[in-house]
């Protein structure tokens, strides 16, 4: 992905891939790992940015509100929006998109900082001639806000995280979640390599002018 290489980017981005029962999607089987120990989401995603290729169900989750949110647990009290609820489902199959590709996925998530969010807002209203409205909760990030909601909405949104994927995860104070739809990826990411490089060029053309008017 030339995402990646275009900012400098230290940590992969992740593709999110939903396998239900009745699954028909071809994808190397042998290449995913089920986690030896259980662990949260936030976890497996860090893993899964840092190379890995895994294939998480119920029951692999330390965290009960990943497993809920991710729609293998049902909640005790109804959730709205912020929670996948779809039925069949077996598996989630979490891979670094530059290293693996399923046809088909449902969303990417990066890992940010607040510079690349300026450009994904600015490619985004560029695209769509409207603001890009986020929800946030702080008390299920991951899982729900850049994962189930935009899965579920089919709408790109952010995380500032919560606290225990800072902790347990071990992501950066400075580090932002982003979920994209799948669909959206390519025309998103061409508009803001646009917006980068036009801004070099702005950057130089006026660092020229100061220097001429010295």
């Amino acid at each position: 992905m030339k995402l990646k290489q275009a900012y400098n980017m230290a940590l992969n981005p992740v593709g999110v891939k939903l396998i239900f029962n009745n699954n028909e999607t071809k994808y190397d089987e042998e290449l995913f790992k089920s986690p030896k120990k259980k662990e949260r989401y936030c976890e497996f995603i860090k893993r899964v940015s840092e190379g890995e290729f895994l294939k998480i169900k119920n029951g692999d989750f330390s965290c009960v509100t990943g497993e809920i949110m991710l729609g293998f647990m049902k909640p005790k009290h109804m959730i709205l929006d912020m929670r996948l609820d779809f039925r069949g489902l077996e598996y989630i199959l979490l891979f670094p998109v530059n290293k693996y590709n399923i046809e088909n996925c449902e969303s990417i998530i990066l890992i940010v900082n607040p510079k690349i969010c300026m450009d994904i807002v600015e490619a985004y209203v560029k695209i769509y001639k409207k603001p890009l409205n986020i929800v946030c909760g702080t008390v299920s990030g991951i899982c729900s806000e850049v994962t189930a909601y935009v899965i579920k909405r089919n709408e790109i949104n952010f995380s500032f995280l919560c606290s225990g994927s800072r902790l347990f995860a071990g992501f950066d104070d400075c580090d932002l979640l982003c979920g994209i739809p799948y669909g959206m990826t390519n025309e998103l990411i061409k508009k803001m390599l646009d917006i980068r490089e036009n801004r070099k060029l702005d950057y130089q053309l006026a660092k020229e002018y100061r220097d001429s008017i010295k």
